[in-house]
């Protein structure tokens, strides 16, 4: 992962946020052993990267503006997930303190962050290399210089070339969520002129078709005409380490209970009843099906432990024979395009084929299916501080699902 042009000094950033937390240049100056008129030139550069006021100097010290108090929380948040990554990514023993850390974070660069990221995200040290157009022999530079800093091991040599362990795999995550931070800050200082603007980003599931995200994208839009959105689309396993790793903000859909993850919390939104599904003019359209009917049937369905194909096993419950899954789709669009071609069955919600069933392609069938239904909601990292543009987005989105979804009650 190639480092921005745009992206700003580390070493500015520590020395704006010692201002802050210290009140004044010279203390700062005095705690980081740097020359007072060092950190006004630090702070002066900050500004001019973000072209807005940072610091009010008065006779007692120096406070942060409100935009500089908007830099200043992101920048915290920034150093302590860079800490915090250090100490948990370590298979050692002994993982580095919470002191170690703070002075393994003060010698770590921007380009040293960008690089072990580039290269734990591509597979390999070449890839790396070739994706971010610099040069072998730099790029491995700035990943042995972090391993040098971290005093762990972070790299294995494979077939491929060099590549990041399980420690380093982890640790890029960590630097990719702070440096999610950093890009936050520069989105929410683009609207100091109390306008919104910046990036959502959004992993979805299949949930309830495209029509309430797309809704609320275009509700949010429409409210912040500069908001840019990326959705991402794929299965559960997928979409979760997209947002355990900042490539999402939020993820979308279906929620498992518990979450898999323990830095990750999930909000229930509604239930999503299950039924059957099958093409129009299918031969069971229209009767009262039973499951001798359903078991002499072919299905298509989702892998194991999905909650979907948990909810098939369990209509056979207590049969010898369980449902003959002929065809495995991870995703629902897929699953869809079988069932229009074919006398194929699944077991979806009426929502996620809500189109193909007004259109007259898609029927569900008399059949009851017991179990519940799909928990829809939202998970989020744990410790994520939404900003104001995504807040909105939020906000647009319950507003939605207040209108298509009966008794839907906004999370508080």
């Amino acid at each position: 992962m190639k480092r921005p042009a745009h992206f700003p000094n580390l070493r500015h950033l520590r020395m704006f946020l010692s201002v802050c937390e210290l009140g004044s240049l010279n203390a700062a100056a005095k705690d980081l052993n740097i020359a007072q008129p060092a950190i006004t030139q630090a702070i002066s550069r900050l500004e001019e990267h973000y072209a807005v006021p940072l610091l009010t100097r008065r006779s007692g010290g120096s406070q942060p503006t409100r935009e500089g108090h908007v830099l200043w929380q992101r920048c915290d948040r920034f150093f302590r997930i860079l800490q915090r990554g250090i100490m948990v990514a370590s298979e050692r023993a002994v993982a580095p303190t919470l002191s170690q850390s703070n002075h393994i974070v003060a010698r770590l660069t921007a380009s040293q962050i960008f690089a072990h990221v580039s290269v734990s995200h591509h597979g390999s040290l070449l890839l790396a290399a070739k994706a971010d157009g610099i040069s072998v022999s730099a790029l491995h530079r700035s990943a042995r210089d972090v391993e040098s800093n971290l005093g762990y091991e972070l790299y294995t040599k494979t077939r491929q070339g060099l590549a990041a362990n399980r420690a380093g795999a982890e640790l890029a995550r960590q630097f990719q969520i702070a440096l999610r931070e950093i890009v936050t800050a520069e989105e929410e200082l683009k609207g100091a002129d109390g306008s919104l603007k910046g990036r959502v980003l959004i992993a979805s599931l299949p949930m309830i078709r495209s029509a309430i995200l797309g809704k609320a994208i275009n509700r949010t839009r429409a409210r912040a005409p500069q908001v840019d959105f990326v959705v991402l689309e794929g299965v559960y396993d997928t979409m979760l380490r997209a947002l355990r790793s900042g490539e999402a903000d939020m993820l979308i859909g279906a929620i498992r209970h518990p979450p898999p993850a323990n830095d990750v919390t999930e909000t229930y939104l509604f239930s999503d009843p299950y039924t059957i599904i099958a093409r129009k003019g299918h031969p069971l359209e229209g009767k009262d099906v039973s499951i001798d009917d359903l078991a002499s049937c072919e299905w298509v369905a989702q892998r194991e432990g999905t909650p979907v194909r948990n909810a098939l096993n369990a209509l056979f419950a207590g049969r010898q024979e369980g449902p003959r899954v002929r065809i495995e789709a991870p995703s629902t669009l897929l699953m869809r395009s079988i069932l229009l071609d074919s006398d194929a069955l699944a077991v979806l919600s009426v929502r996620q084929v809500a189109l193909e069933v007004k259109l007259g392609l898609l029927t569900p069938l008399r059949f009851h299916v017991s179990a519940g239904g799909r928990a829809i909601g939202i998970t989020m990292r744990s410790d994520w501080l939404p900003s104001r543009t995504q807040l909105l987005f939020l906000e647009s989105f319950y507003e939605v699902l207040s209108e298509e979804i009966e008794g839907f009650v906004p999370p508080k």
